[in-house]
């Protein structure tokens, strides 16, 4: 392939993930989650003492902003409109995106 074959499969590529207004960025979503818990408080690091920047009831959907969770796999990377933090794993499951 070449460099200019590369490049203009590139820019059909950024055009197409891109399909907001112009200059907006597009966030990636891996999936979504559902919470289980009565309320659950999202932080700003993936840690128990980590500063809590929000907080969701159960039955709101989250968007995974990370392919993977943390390591060990008890933290992930969520999302809820502008709120964008860590969430406890153990009190949310796996669902289809709405």
């Amino acid at each position: 392939m070449t460099t200019k074959s590369m490049f203009a499969l590139a820019v059909a590529a950024a055009l197409a993930i891109g399909a907001g207004a112009p200059g907006e960025v597009q966030a990636a979503s891996y999936g979504c989650f559902k919470v289980t818990a009565s309320h659950l408080n999202i932080r700003d690091r993936p840690y128990s003492s980590a500063e809590v920047i929000g907080v969701v009831n159960r039955g709101d959907i989250l968007e995974q902003r990370k392919l993977i969770c943390t390591p060990r796999g008890f933290w992930c990377a969520v999302r809820k409109g502008s709120l964008e933090g860590y969430a406890d794993k153990a009190n949310m499951r796996k669902i289809a995106c709405p």
